[in-house]
């Protein structure tokens, strides 16, 4: 638990100090391939700060996330950027629910990953990690397969 604080602090420190210029767009929506596979849309609300909702679905669950994500360009890599950040997801589970406590998915996010920003193409290309648990049910599988490919038209 002391970990998780520390990360937290650390995080929110480095994200409201810092002013290098992270990105070269300045909204991105997409869609997101992989787990959580769905819809994307990101925000950046000041030069190395975003917000990132996803909407994921399938015949089986519905869930809604919403990010706040730090991002920083990786030196002697231009247009490749590395972010974490940490959120919450809202959703309904379909698939073999009466094995859970409840069909309602409310929990935690967390992201790390890499973006790369094409310099002469309106297209950003992200893989992350996106592990997450939920505190309503014990359908806690994400750890292990949060993985994703991410791929955003960008409004400069």
């Amino acid at each position: 638990m002391k970990l998780k604080r520390f990360f937290i602090a650390g995080l929110l420190i480095a994200a409201f100090t810092t002013t290098i210029s992270a990105q070269n767009y300045r909204t991105g929506f997409g869609v997101r391939l992989g787990y959580d596979s769905g819809l994307t849309l990101k925000h950046f609300i000041s030069p190395a700060s975003a917000l990132d909702g996803i909407l994921s679905f399938s015949p089986n669950y519905f869930q809604l996330t919403g990010l706040y994500e730090y991002q920083q360009p990786i030196a002697g890599a231009p247009g490749l950027d590395w972010f974490v950040g940490l959120g919450a997801h809202l959703g309904a589970i379909n698939k073999n629910k009466d094995q859970y406590s409840s069909a309602l998915l409310l929990g935690g996010d967390l992201i790390a990953g890499l973006e790369y920003a094409f310099p002469t193409a309106p297209f950003t290309v992200g893989l992350d990690w996106k592990p997450s648990f939920n505190f309503t049910n014990n359908y806690n599988d994400y750890w292990y397969a949060g993985f994703a490919l991410s791929i955003r038209y960008t409004f400069r």
